[in-house]
């Protein structure tokens, strides 16, 4: 089957794979759409917890062997721990993520636990569904935050995971959400999902701020745009330096949250919000061109609302391939 595989930092090259072998309660997927984001951008820079060579895509939609539409929770732990009795087995120590962990989605077909599956509704489209992994971390976010329909919301940036905030706000009936975007069409999708507002707006404060972009800058925004003794959300991981000043921090008493991907609930909840979405706002790429559109990313361009990859279209003429000689396990180009 034909892949795209990460071999080195800023190189990822399109060729020939092994067929996945499904390990003991795993099914093979042949994959739709597998959503492109903030994650794969950042990892082509540092692979953080990946070992290379890897095929990543975790935002992943697809049919099983029986013809079932299915969206794949990607996240699992070890099942065992209390953290993962508790149901949050992103807090477990062996958390492990499709496309982080072990190969994902940007190849022809894919095996994942059968646990991890999910349906997809006949009335959702592809495109929509490759919304629903991004709004889980959202419905997450909006939770751990505590915040109501009563509460004035700020939401930095607007790609999948700042759209879900906005959609989760909206569907708790908040009635002033501002999103900072700079893009005119993640602007326009926002809107689409109840954003009242296009922020900052001079001298106005949020009770609760989603920074779901992560940089340096943005969560100075945030801090700058929280009323005294209001709420940060942090879903973004573009910088690793906080990026603000803890006195000023610590004389307002604001509270501020991590929120890290989602539960199994949560995921179920985002099938919901993704049915908002307009399939519209999704350009699907070829497995040859998969690598253009995240080069894109990295310089800045974000002009498409969300992007994602179709790998069973057929090899385009602008080819993002790279040059690099690899080996031939299971996971090289051959």
């Amino acid at each position: 089957m034909r892949a795209l595989v990460y071999v080195a930092p800023t190189e990822l090259v399109v060729g020939e794979v092994a067929e996945p072998e499904p390990g003991e309660g795993d099914v093979v997927l042949t994959v739709e759409l597998v959503g492109l984001g903030g994650s794969e951008v950042l990892a082509l820079r540092d692979p953080g917890a990946r070992t290379l060579p890897l095929i990543m895509g975790h935002g992943v939609v697809g049919r099983t062997p029986e013809g079932r539409r299915v969206a794949v929770n990607p996240l699992s732990g070890c099942g065992d721990c209390a953290r993962c009795t508790a149901g949050v087995p992103q807090r477990c120590a062996g958390w492990r993520m499709l496309g982080v962990h072990h190969d994902g989605g940007l190849a022809e077909r894919v095996a994942v636990a059968r646990q991890a599956l999910v349906e997809i509704p006949d009335g959702l489209t592809w495109e929509q569904a490759v919304f629903i992994e991004p709004f889980a971390n959202a419905v997450r976010a909006w939770e751990r935050s505590g915040a109501t329909g009563g509460d004035a919301v700020g939401v930095i940036g607007a790609g999948g995971l700042g759209l879900g905030c906005v959609a989760a706000a909206r569907q708790a009936g908040a009635e002033l959400i501002d999103c900072f975007e700079p893009s005119e069409e993640r602007a326009l999708a926002a809107k689409g999902l109840g954003a009242t507002g296009r922020g900052p707006v001079r001298g106005r404060r949020y009770d609760v701020v989603f920074d779901s972009v992560g940089s340096a800058a943005t969560r100075a925004l945030a801090i700058e745009h929280t009323r005294p003794g209001g709420h940060i959300v942090l879903l973004g991981f573009a910088d690793t330096v906080a990026g603000f000043d803890p006195v000023a921090f610590i004389r307002a008493e604001h509270r501020l949250t991590g929120s890290f991907v989602f539960d199994d609930a949560q995921f179920r909840v985002a099938i919901g919000l993704a049915g908002r979405t307009d399939p519209a706002w999704v350009r699907a790429f070829g497995l040859d061109t998969a690598a253009a559109a995240l080069e894109g990313f990295a310089r800045g361009d974000h002009s498409i609302v969300k992007a994602a990859v179709r790998p069973a279209d057929l090899p385009g003429t602008c080819s993002a391939r790279g040059e690099h000689v690899v080996g031939t396990d299971a996971r090289s180009p051959s």
